[in-house]
């Protein structure tokens, strides 16, 4: 037992050394930003030349301090450990006196302001951790081996952090004014840091099992010192009797409320909560109208039900408890051991026992059954996961209510938790976590009672975010899952540990959750930054092109002007004129003269013209081809693509090409001047007769059906091994347009045996359900023998191509057929995130059956 809590210690130790680093990173970057803010408001030119000095060191050095300070903590951790020869009373003087003026004299000056300092940060932290450092000590006394506190024993004091911060100040060569400014902005942000530590070391003691010491005090009056409506983080089980209570003649207080809300008040009425039928209706009334009633005291007939209900609960083992829930659930046989729900294989505790999902399975199968009444892993949610533990949570506080609001309002916490953790579209250790959190949220309910009525409570946006985040997730057993649960736990069991006295601890969890998502997600949103502005280019060029394609189909100079010609033009030298618009910093109207380049191309593709002007044609051509090819590479097009457009540009061209020929063979033989003269009999054009004038449907520019991608772009957004005939389209047949990360492969393995081609989700239609999602939305894809987790984050404006992400920023791009034919047959399904703490009150609304306006009599 001793090694075990010298390794708890320990442990201790280390969490709070690294855990300093960050803290002090955090402390220095809010003094800074204080520091900037003096600076821009000061009045005085001296003052501000200070402080800018000030900010301008506290930065340069922030670096350096934050690496040294770990080490040097840690070491000031260990001497502070030793073992003193007469260790200290259990009492705690927060910040140490200053010595007495008379001895001053003796002091050098500096060590006299440096003693003012260190005494001052203190004077900051203390008001700040004092609650926090007292559950501390206790525990760290006794991971100490000490039977009562000894506060100054404890190596993680404020004064240690204080005085090891003091000492790397210490090293700037800076004026003391400056090292002043300093202490006077570190202290607040450090005092908030060191209660963040101080409430994760709390977490890892209680985790671990150790039990705090006791304090020695002075016996008083049961209610002396008691503030009604303060919510401890383990409420002591009293040994009150039967039919007493808050607000009965001499019955104890209890842990009691600390609230300036009306609870305070001494009631005029009392309800019997006792009948059933009473409380139902009471509950009713509070659900509906608030609770007109909510003010009313209890009756002793309550406390005394209650005080049954908590002798049964403390004589009731563990075993008995599990025995219950087994036959309420009906598990299968081999979910009996005492931690059920995480009875399977892995060694990992925080991944519960699931049989693993075959190909065959689809993402919304059933899973286990998970309500208040469940045993949740030790080894996870510590004490709180046996359900027995949680439940004299439950009865304690309800018999430490004083108003029939606090008894309501835990009542509805209980149900709204069961509702959440019975929700089939959460993992299940997503559901397990709420049940674990159910301690908080009855203390929260005793100092407000209607927290979960306002969609903007710090406690009700926590439950939902961290619903709304796990739907990122549809494997429990997945290594992303597992990140995300373990993050989950740590703030849960924080929130479990500390006392509730507002909501503030709730909002507090929430944005250290949501700064650590927001973290992990970072490349995942570059990823999808880029991805998304990939194919936004990708239209707006497409709609560019369109346009300009458009604008050309109404020239006059295309008579006579081969199709395909025309359809060069319209489509990939249209894209290419787009492009090149799009990437122009300069704002050209033409860039690289793309555009004035159609009518030089027309020209030369027009026989009888040619013919008769063949030096300018042969002047022409080097050109004309170096630009085609250069504005073609400039969108990335494969050459092989235009080979067919060049061979017919090098057959119309031929008839002039022959005539130089023939012409320079008649220079060399005469060298005498004379007309350049055609012989059209001379020219073969049978080779022609292919290249004919474009029809007048052909002469009509088309829009793009959607937009087209270049090879590297269509690797890029998902398109993988989905390969291009061409500049118009992204595929011919369904096989084509579908990428292989998307598209099942030919061999029927890669088929869920249920997912046979059907009528796609029910009663509605593939082309349904598309047009319902939205960007944000998440599906489940069947790909290569898994189902993925998919959200959904581009759609073209006419809606013919999708861009889905799934985990690690994995692109999964299809055109509207392929996004239809996989709902079709099941292998892509729409995911229902609609509001969960939401959807669970609106099931105990309906539950509630009407009740007379007038309510029960009390």
């Amino acid at each position: 037992m001793a090694s075990q809590k010298a390794d708890v210690l320990l442990r201790c130790l280390q969490e709070a050394a690294q855990a300093a680093r960050p803290a002090l990173e955090r402390c220095i970057d809010h003094a800074v930003a204080a520091l900037q803010l003096t600076d821009t408001q000061s009045l005085k030119v001296a003052e501000r030349d200070e402080v800018a000095l000030a900010w301008r060191e506290l930065q340069r050095h922030r670096d350096g301090w934050c690496a040294q300070y770990p080490a040097a903590l840690l070491t000031a951790f260990h001497q502070s450990a030793k073992p003193a020869a007469q260790p200290p009373v259990a009492s705690r003087t927060p910040v140490p006196a200053l010595a007495g003026a008379d001895r001053f004299s003796l002091i050098d000056d500096t060590e006299v302001e440096q003693g003012i300092e260190s005494a001052r940060l203190l004077q900051q932290i203390a008001p700040m951790v004092e609650q926090v450092l007292a559950e501390l000590d206790g525990l760290m006394s006794s991971a100490q081996g000490l039977a009562t506190v000894h506060a100054q024993a404890n190596p993680v004091r404020p004064e240690v952090f204080a005085q090891t911060l003091r000492t790397l100040l210490l090293g700037a060569p800076v004026a003391p004014a400056i090292s002043t400014l300093w202490i006077k902005h570190l202290g607040e942000p450090l005092g908030r840091e060191l209660k963040r530590i101080y409430e994760r070391l709390i977490n890892v003691l209680e985790l671990a099992q150790v039990r705090a010491a006791s304090y020695r005090v002075l016996q008083t009056p049961a209610s002396a010192g008691k503030k009604p409506g303060r919510a401890a983080a383990v409420p002591p089980i009293g040994d009150s009797k039967p039919g007493a209570g808050p607000g009965a003649q001499g019955g104890p207080v209890g842990i009691g409320y600390a609230s300036d809300e009306p609870f305070t008040r001494v009631p005029s009425q009392y309800a019997d909560l006792s009948n059933d039928d009473v409380k139902d209706a009471l509950l009713q009334d509070f659900l509906f109208r608030g609770g007109s009633k909510a003010d009313h005291g209890l009756a002793p007939a309550y406390y005394a039900t209650i005080e049954e209900e908590l002798i049964a609960l403390k004589g009731t083992p563990d075993s008995a408890q599990a025995a219950l829930q087994a036959e309420a659930e009906a598990p299968p046989p081999e979910a009996e051991a005492d931690d059920r729900s995480y009875s399977g294989t892995r060694s990992d505790p925080r991944r519960p026992a699931l049989p693993a999902q075959d190909a065959d399975e689809e993402p919304d199968n059933p899973s286990r059954i998970v309500d208040v009444l469940s045993q949740l892993s030790s080894q996870v949610w510590g004490v709180y996961g046996r359900a027995r533990e949680r439940a004299m949570v439950r009865t304690q506080l309800h018999k430490d209510a004083t108003r029939v609001g606090q008894v309501l309002g835990m009542e509805v916490v209980k149900k709204l938790v069961t509702q959440v953790a019975q929700d089939p579209r959460l993992l299940a250790p997503v559901r397990e976590a709420i049940v674990a959190l159910e301690p908080s949220l009855l203390r929260l309910a005793m100092v407000d009672s209607h927290f979960f009525s306002d969609e903007t409570h710090p406690a009700r946006r926590l439950m939902e975010r961290v619903a709304q985040r796990s739907f990122k997730y549809n494997d429990e057993h997945s290594p992303a899952f597992d990140v995300f649960f373990h993050s989950l736990t740590e703030a849960f069991n924080g929130l479990n540990a500390l006392e509730i006295e507002d909501a503030r601890p709730f909002g507090a969890a929430l944005g250290e959750l949501q700064a650590l998502w927001d973290e992990q997600d970072q490349h995942e949103r570059d990823l999808r930054g880029t991805m998304r502005q990939t194919m936004q280019f990708a239209e707006e060029r497409q709609a560019q092109a369109d346009q300009i394609a458009q604008d050309m189909s109404l020239r006059a100079d295309l008579d006579q002007v081969p199709g395909v010609v025309l359809d060069f033009l319209f489509e990939p030298w249209a894209l290419v004129m787009a492009h090149a618009r799009l990437t122009d910093t300069a704002r050209q109207i033409d860039p690289h003269g793309y555009g004035s380049l159609v009518t030089d191309l027309l020209w030369s593709v027009k026989r009888e013209a040619t013919l008769k002007r063949p030096g300018k044609l042969i002047a022409m051509i080097p050109g004309l081809l170096g630009k085609l090819q250069a504005g073609l590479a400039s969108l990335g097009l494969d050459p092989g693509e235009t080979e067919a457009f060049f061979d017919a540009m090098e057959r119309l061209h031929r008839p002039v090409l022959k005539l130089r020929r023939v012409r320079s063979r008649r220079d060399a033989v005469d060298s005498d001047n004379a007309p350049l003269e055609v012989d059209m009999g001379e020219t073969d054009l049978s080779d022609l007769s292919d290249l004919l004038p474009a029809t007048p449907e052909q002469r009509k520019a088309k829009a793009a059906g959607q937009p087209w991608l270049a090879p590297q772009e269509l690797d890029q957004a998902g398109f993988k091994n989905t390969l291009t005939s061409g500049p118009a389209a992204l595929g011919a047949t369904p096989e084509d347009d579908a990428p292989a990360s998307e598209a099942p492969d030919s061999g029927a393995a890669d088929t869920p045996a249920d997912a046979a081609p059907g009528d796609g989700d029910g009663a509605r239609q593939p082309e349904d359900i598309l047009r319902g999602l939205r960007e944000g939305s998440w599906v489940d894809i069947y790909s290569r023998r898994h189902w993925l987790r998919a959200q959904l984050i581009w759609a073209s404006n006419r809606g013919t191509l999708f861009m889905f992400v799934s985990h690690g920023g994995q692109p999964h791009s299809m055109t509207r057929r392929s996004c239809e034919r996989l709902i079709r047959d099941r292998l892509m399904r729409p995911v229902d995130t609609h509001g969960v703490v939401a959807h669970a009150l609106d099931h105990l609304v309906k539950d509630a059956a009407p009740v007379d306006p007038q309510g029960p009599a009390t």
